[in-house]
């Protein structure tokens, strides 16, 4: 059974990450041209904060959260009938829209509350707060569009269609680089910086009602309509999702680390801030890649497994999603805190973009990039715990998490600025994917020892020692000729060593064909 699980887990895994990568390189591009256009000082430390903000919302409410929270829900209900899957779905429709749109309303509304409480060290800063403030209501709208495209991807990853999904959010990234390019181009010259970064956070908002009309052909055709029930009559959902709103809290628990350490950096120079969102974009690619991919992959599964009581097959579906999210997590740690700084002055270093900055990205990188695979674990492991139905262990073990992130920032800030910040959330993650694989022992009776530990660890120590005299050697040729050679050669080296010590694990990352 193991060996079925393994063999399905990895068909379906390298066309979801290839999406993963191409989402993800529209990103990059996206956050090189913003600050390539405005810098990473003050103006973009504001555009940073208000998105951070709306992002947790987001995060809480949709995507990842509402894909843990609701494929469960919506599994139980398809092994009654059809009709009560549809039913449910037009249930949380619903919930989720007139939610969203009040949460939205509220965002706007009290916008500049929430940026104080967000960023309370703009206070000293004339105008920073204000344009901040401005900048969240525009991206307010987001909220309601995102969520909703959350929910037809929730409801398409239950039918295991998940392609579309993951492509969907690209157009985030294409929209804005369209405004970009426009600004580099002439257009909107009549505007001044402010008023471009304001134009700048009102179509990203719009982007995400392309994203929910992208996916909406394919919900329909697996049967599921937008239609509202009545709230007096019939609101099945609702009950259901509000008992699991504290789990959803959970699942965004990267993003409330951002956050926490978003309100310590606005005390801190300007710039922090866009070093602190660059580096977690930067963490984000293989973590959204391969460990969210791996999550997602096997979420229906083991929500299908655990609906169906069968301990056995959970856990062999278990078993691929964990090596496959520590398998790549370990390296990409090394690698990334090894090459941080010319990564960081090929990616970013263009344009109003400095040497100080990316310097000051690269600090932050380095010590984010340490929590690595404490991210990966949890990722997959929260998302196994959800599909038993075990909601309270991830809600305990995120609340101490995020509570030691915050009571780590301050005497962690002081010597290392904006990287001390980053340090806090990585030691905190490690704790948390202790704790979260101590869960799973109890819960499921999967026990660590069936991941692959030393070998791959050893493979990738050999690989950053590649990358790190690759990096030595080329230092001269500037940072691109260092990225160019030293990435994809520490990747090459890694998946050789792996296949020389016999790591069977790794045809999970390379469909079996090396």
């Amino acid at each position: 059974m193991a060996e079925n699980a393994n063999s399905s887990f990895s068909r379906g895994f390298s066309g979801l990450a290839g999406a993963g990568l191409l989402t993800k390189l529209l990103g990059y591009a996206r956050d090189a041209l913003l600050v390539a256009f405005f810098g990473g000082g003050a103006l973009a430390d504001a555009y940073y904060a208000a998105f951070r903000l709306v992002n947790v919302f987001r995060r809480t409410v949709g995507e990842g959260a509402l894909n843990s929270v609701f494929i469960p829900l919506l599994e139980k209900e398809k092994t009654r009938s059809p009709e009560a899957a549809r039913a449910f779905f037009a249930s949380a429709w619903t919930v989720i829209f007139c939610g969203s749109a009040a949460l939205c309303l509220a965002g706007v509304v009290f916008s500049r509350e929430l940026v104080t409480l967000a960023a309370w060290g703009f206070k000293g800063v004339p105008g920073q707060l204000a344009l901040t403030a401005v900048l969240a209501a525009a991206l307010m709208p987001h909220l309601l569009f995102v969520n909703t495209a959350a929910l037809f991807t929730a409801a398409l990853n239950s039918a295991r269609r998940f392609l579309l999904p993951a492509l969907a959010p690209a157009l985030f990234s294409v929209c804005v680089i369209a405004l970009l390019l426009c600004f580099r181009s002439g257009f909107f010259g009549g505007l001044d910086a402010r008023s471009k970064m304001i134009l700048v956070a009102a179509v990203a908002s719009a982007s995400g009602l392309l994203q929910a009309l992208a996916l909406l052909p394919a919900l329909r055709r697996e049967g599921y309509a937008l239609t509202f029930t009545n709230p007096l009559k019939n609101l099945g959902a609702a009950p259901a999702l509000l008992a699991a709103a504290p789990a959803a809290v959970t699942l965004a628990q990267d993003q409330l680390s951002l956050l926490i350490n978003t309100a310590f950096a606005s005390f801190l120079a300007p710039g922090a801030i866009t070093a602190i969102y660059n580096s977690a974009r930067l963490v984000q690619f293989p973590v959204s890649m391969f460990a969210a991919t791996a999550a997602t992959l096997s979420l229906p599964e083991l929500a299908a497994r655990s609906a169906a009581g069968d301990a056995e097959g959970f856990r062999a579906r278990l078993q691929p999603a964990l090596s496959a999210a520590w398998l790549i997590m370990l390296p990409a740690a090394l690698g990334l805190a090894i090459t941080a700084l010319p990564v960081c002055r090929a990616l970013f270093e263009h344009g109003n973009f400095s040497p100080e900055q990316s310097r000051a990205t690269a600090n932050a990188l380095f010590w984010l990039a340490l929590g690595l695979p404490a991210y990966g674990v949890n990722k997959v492991a929260a998302a196994a715990l959800y599909a038993m139905g075990r909601q309270r262990d991830p809600i305990v073990i995120t609340s101490l998490q995020l509570a030691l992130n915050a009571l780590l920032c301050l005497p962690l800030m002081g010597p290392l600025g904006a990287g001390g910040l980053m340090l806090a959330t990585s030691l905190s993650s490690w704790a948390a994917a202790l704790a979260f694989l101590a869960a799973l022992r109890r819960r499921a009776g999967f026990s660590p020892r069936a991941l692959p530990l030393l070998r791959p660890a050893l493979a990738a120590a050999v690989s950053g020692l590649t990358a790190l005299a690759l990096r030595e050697t080329l230092a001269p040729a500037g940072p691109l000729a260092v990225t160019a050679a030293a990435v994809p050669a520490a990747v090459v080296v890694y998946f050789l060593l792996l296949r020389a010590l016999k790591v069977e694990e790794r045809t999970l990352l390379t469909g079996g064909r090396f």
